[in-house]
């Protein structure tokens, strides 16, 4: 018998669901209970119902459509092919076919695949391809049956290759059915009946569904001869609409009048029903005209059964003249804006998830009885918002379902990175990315510390791109080895077995390698193996049975031998290309054909994991999932982007005659629309993206949306119902009471922000708070010149505990090609170096240290670089003959000097016969101004009469042993001060400071005006990372406060004076 029930309501459908259970008191508790469904998000509702009424859910099997046609057929004896029609395997079945297109027929086809690229081609074509046909198999069964008789039944172009395509695949395999012959064998034997059809269940129950070819509802009406067939449909009107007019006929209708209006004696629907219900429609329409026995039980549920109409609110009012299929008029409705029904525009889809953020917590705080498991948030593709909902929602209970196995299973995903690095240069980035996966460096027994220590190593050893020199050949790249993997594993391996700064067999060792450092290598090694490993066995081509062994293999090499689920889950990817491949197709395969069929299997893969699972449940809005939640919220309703355009193939003959139950994913999203309408009991929650992030213009919604906001409009009285949202969420629009009350915030830091803005908000005192009682009696010189380069990052560090690492940007996959910035700095100081200590002068000496430079990665390569390094050099020898004037270099002085209370150690370094000689090769600096003073203050106390250099590219520095200059005592004073507590003075403005000061030309700006624009060009520039932490946006008022001044007069000014022997 065929059962029925219908409502309005999800959860009476269920109830009904329960009740036939526990009224069958026949059942057989041995046989499972079957379920037929469209989306396993209703397996999972189905059985926490059941659980929740029996106390437990076993012994029941939910099948999808195709998989219950399979089923019946099994249980009827009826002979099934080997899934040779099954869409994967049909895929590439007609993979292989593209390969043999010399019959004439097929010259559209050769004509697209011609070219660059075929392998790719073909297989996307064939993957098109045998999703139209496994939809033929059900919805064009006639079309096929005409092919198999070689009667084609349109004249359109495609028709005649795709006829003798399929006429292949069915000669092929001889043996095999399609889907649409076993569907007519089906149909044949239980219109037969017989003994077979007892093996049939006693029961099944379909539930989600609103839309079916009508040749399945034909076998589900044979099928009610033989078993209880139970159809639970939810249906949002309680009367007959299939007589509904749709859009375009709504549009015809009003055309033929001259008035633009309906026949006045036409049934008056409402607007929404009209423009969202097409598949609900033609489904009723299909029942009435394809069942012709079947028992109806309704439980639909009034609205205006317990309450009077304008006691509603506005959702319960759409949802009440949906149920009774009627239009309101305004006065009926009243003007009453309520938060049940809201739309909301925002600039991205970041703010689109931190208003709706702010949304449900309001829900939960207005609602003490409302739980995170009682709202769901949806979008047409949730995937495009998985990435922002963990850091936006990382405080709240939540999960994410829908996404791509790619996606959400971390094996899969890597492994596809895997495959894709094979289409690079291998750059150091890449690979780098790879080896931090955590599947795959807990494989290579590489710890996070390891990690960070490899990095390390492959910076320092100049490591590029490029497995070695014989792959960049092999290539068609430019033959060199630097830069390279191999190049720089050699180094590390020769430094981890040589000590030597020289070149080792044309090999410079890496000098910095001990042997604790033996462990992560071995790691790095295995691991680049592994990957030149693929480069090999990957550039040949294979059948679809050994690639299937081929990547098995690798999945074991990058993952060894895990046993978790995601590693399995991979395996079974790969084991289905090698069934594919088995008794389908023997032909060879490119890795790149194979690179793209697992990128796009990985990525057209979802998983339904996360759905209602107790938490707050982000989905995807899938067709026939209409299951209900207390509040319904649903993002990215952009225009273009939902319902979908998407335009069938221009090659599917589906498209050229549109009959009853064939599916539209346009006409699927507008029903998901209409049924996520349905399902929100309390409120309905709008999102989409409506202002320009740039221009901040105004940007139309999705068209359902602007359909639902002229209904309420024009129907409801309702009035500017879409709330705009500011770009930011520190706006003050959201902390005033004065503004819009759709506008709130829950978010304390926000709040806290726009008080600072609107500067209605004392500055914080400094976090910082309390002196640090530092030991005065002992003080490390060192420790003292580390002070003075940078006191507040001294203070950060050696006080307070934070390191603030200055920003790098990551590894660069090209070598060098000119020097700029910090790199260009560092390789002349290496020549300086080489320079002082006379490393230039011997023959081959200059190749040899411009081949070290290259080597690693510090110079660039070939001729260019070689001309740029003997220009270089002869700028740094006339530099370094500055420096070889100060005489032979003497022994470092060690000290050890009473200070006032306090007892100075230290080395006094970089004696020279004529004094102390410092340099750098770069324009002068405070803190080398700074430095040499304080150098010079030292050197005073152990050697009498002693003079101190500073060399520069600028101009010369020089503190004779005369000058009085800043007392060490005073220094020290500042040191301790400084460790206390952070020391006003910053090095770089007060030398900008003392240059406007001590000018004798004329300046615009003051001297503090001067340090205050330095200050703020280094903490825009990010050179102050430790004073932005101290002081804020106070660091201005710092630079130019009195304490700041004073401490700029007693020491960059004073060390200038004396330095240069002068004003100037």
């Amino acid at each position: 018998m065929f059962y029925l029930h219908v409502s309005n309501r999800t959860e009476n459908l269920l109830r009904h669901l329960v009740e036939v259970i526990r009224v069958d008191g026949d059942r057989d508790f041995f046989q499972p209970e079957l379920f037929l469904i469209q989306s396993r998000g209703m397996e999972r509702m189905v059985t926490q119902t059941l659980a929740d009424e029996f106390g437990c859910c076993c012994n029941f099997k939910f099948l999808l459509p195709i998989d219950f046609l399979e089923e019946t057929a099994r249980r009827l004896r009826l002979e099934m092919s080997e899934n040779g029609f099954q869409r994967q395997v049909l895929s590439w079945r007609i993979e292989g076919m593209l390969r043999d297109l010399d019959d004439p027929v097929f010259a559209p086809i050769s004509r697209y695949l011609e070219g660059d690229g075929k392998g790719r081609k073909r297989l996307q074509l064939a993957r098109k391809l045998a999703n139209i046909f496994d939809q033929y198999q059900l919805m064009r069964g006639d079309m096929l049956a005409g092919w198999s008789k070689d009667r084609p039944g349109t004249d359109h172009p495609a028709e005649r290759w795709q006829c003798a395509l399929w006429q292949r695949l069915i000669a092929q395999r001889g043996g095999d059915i399609h889907r649409g012959v076993l569907f007519e064998r089906i149909c044949a034997e239980l219109k037969a009946g017989g003994q077979a059809v007892q093996r049939l269940p006693r029961r099944i129950s379909i539930l989600g569904i609103h839309t079916m070819p009508p040749v399945y509802l034909q076998f589900l009406e044979l099928l009610a001869h033989h078993a209880d067939v139970h159809l639970f449909l939810l249906s949002p009107c309680r009367n007959y609409w299939g007589d509904t007019p749709g859009r375009k006929d709504r549009r015809r209708l009003e055309a033929e009048n001259t008035d633009g209006a309906l026949h006045p004696d036409a049934p008056e629907y409402h607007p929404l029903l009209a423009a969202l219900g097409r598949q609900g429609r033609d489904l009723q329409n299909m029942m009435l005209s394809g069942v012709t026995q079947v028992q109806e039980f309704a439980s639909y549920q009034d609205p205006l059964e317990e309450k009077d109409y304008r006691q509603l609110t506005l959702l319960e009012k759409i949802q009440a003249d949906l149920f009774h299929g009627r239009r309101c008029s305004s006065s009926e409705a009243g003007c009453l804006v309520d938060p049940s029904v809201q739309i909301v525009s925002c600039h991205s889809k970041l703010r689109e998830l931190m208003v709706l953020k702010d949304h449900i917590l309001n829900l939960l705080h207005c609602d003490d009885s409302l739980e995170l498991r009682d709202i769901v948030v949806m979008a047409p593709d949730i995937q495009d918002y998985s990435i922002l909902i963990p850091s936006v929602f990382a405080d709240i209970q939540h999960s994410i379902a829908d996404r791509s196995v790619r996606t959400q299973n971390n094996a899969i995903g890597t492994f596809v990175f895997f495959l894709g690095l094979y289409a690079g240069r291998f750059g150091v980035s890449e690979v780098m990315d790879l080896m931090q996966q955590p599947l795959v460096h807990r494989n290579f027994q590489l710890s996070e510390v390891d990690l960070e220590q490899v990095e390390h190593w492959v910076a320092e050893t100049g490591i590029r791109w490029g497995l070695s020199r014989e792959q960049r050949a092999e290539d068609g790249l430019a033959s060199f080895g630097e830069s390279s993997w191999r190049a720089g594993l050699d180094r590390l391996l020769m430094g981890y077995a040589i000590d030597s700064d020289g070149f080792v067999d044309t090999v410079l060792p890496y000098g910095e390698l001990e042997g604790q450092g033996a462990a992560p290598l071995g790691g790095l090694c295995r691991f680049i193996e592994l990957v030149g490993r693929g480069r090999n066995d990957f550039k040949n081509q294979y059948s679809l049975v050994a690639w299937s062994e081929l990547l098995r293999e690798y999945v074991d090499f990058l993952f060894g031998d895990s046993t978790e689920q995601e590693v399995m889950d991979l395996r079974l990817i790969i084991a289905e290309l090698g069934e594919a491949g088995q008794s389908f197709n023997h032909c060879l395969v490119e890795f790149d054909t194979i690179t793209d069929w697992f990128a796009q299997t990985a990525r057209e893969t979802r998983s339904s994991s996360g759905f209602l699972r107790g938490q707050l449940t982000f989905c995807s809005m899938l067709p026939m999932r209409s299951i209900p939640f207390q509040a319904v919220c649903i993002l990215g309703l952009n225009e273009g982007e939902f319902p979908k355009n998407k335009e069938g193939e221009t090659f599917d003959l589906m498209t050229l005659e549109q009959r009853p139950g064939d599916r539209s994913p346009r006409d699927d999203d507008r029903y998901q629309f209409l049924e996520a309408m349905l399902s929100a009991r309390r409120g309905l929650y709008l999102s989409y993206i409506g202002q320009s992030i740039k221009t901040n213009d105004k940007i139309p919604p999705s068209v359902v949306v602007a359909e639902l906001v002229e209904v309420l409009e024009n129907d409801y009285g309702v009035k500017e119902i879409v709330v705009h949202h500011p770009l930011h969420p520190f706006s003050a629009r959201y902390f005033s009471r004065e503004d819009d009350r759709h506008l709130f915030s829950y978010s304390h830091h926000f709040c806290e922000v726009a008080k600072i803005i609107r500067g209605d908000k004392e500055v914080a005192r400094p976090w910082w708070q309390g002196r640090r009682v530092v030991a005065a009696d002992s003080v490390e010189f060192v420790e003292m010149l580390r002070f003075f380069r940078n006191p507040q990052k001294y203070f950060i560090r050696e006080r307070v505990g934070i390191y603030l690492e200055p920003t790098t940007e990551d590894q660069s996959d090209l070598e060098i090609f000119t020097l700029s910035g910090l790199a260009k700095y560092q390789a002349e100081q290496a020549l300086v170096d080489a320079v002082i200590q006379q490393r230039t002068d011997q023959p081959g000496s200059r190749d040899e240290l411009l081949l070290k430079l290259q080597t690693q990665g510090e110079w660039p390569l070939g001729e260019v670089g070689r001309i740029d390094f003997l220009e270089r050099l002869r700028a740094v020898e006339l530099f370094g003959s500055q420096l070889t004037d100060a005489g032979e270099r003497l022994d470092d002085h060690p000290f050890e000097l009473r200070v006032g209370q306090t007892v100075l150690r230290g080395t006094l370094e970089n004696i020279y016969e004529k004094g102390v000689m410092l340099y750098r090769y770069g324009s002068l600096r405070g803190q080398d101004l700074l430095l040499a003073g304080i150098n010079h203050a030292v050197a005073r106390q152990l050697i009498p009469g002693i003079s101190t250099f500073l060399v520069t590219l600028d101009e010369p520095v020089s503190f004779t042993g005369t000058q009085q200059g800043v007392s060490l005592e005073r220094l020290v004073e500042l040191y301790l001060a400084g460790c206390e507590a952070p020391l006003p003075f910053f090095v770089e403005p007060g030398l900008a400071y003392a240059r406007c000061r001590l000018s004798s030309r004329g300046a615009k700006d003051s001297p503090l005006e001067k340090a205050a624009k330095e200050m703020q060009q280094r903490v825009d520039r990010g050179y102050e990372p430790e004073a932005e932490l101290l002081f804020g946006d106070a660091s201005g008022q710092v630079v130019v406060g009195p304490d700041f001044g004073l401490l700029a007069e007693e020491l960059m000014c004073a060390f200038w004076r004396n330095g240069h022997g002068h004003e100037v």
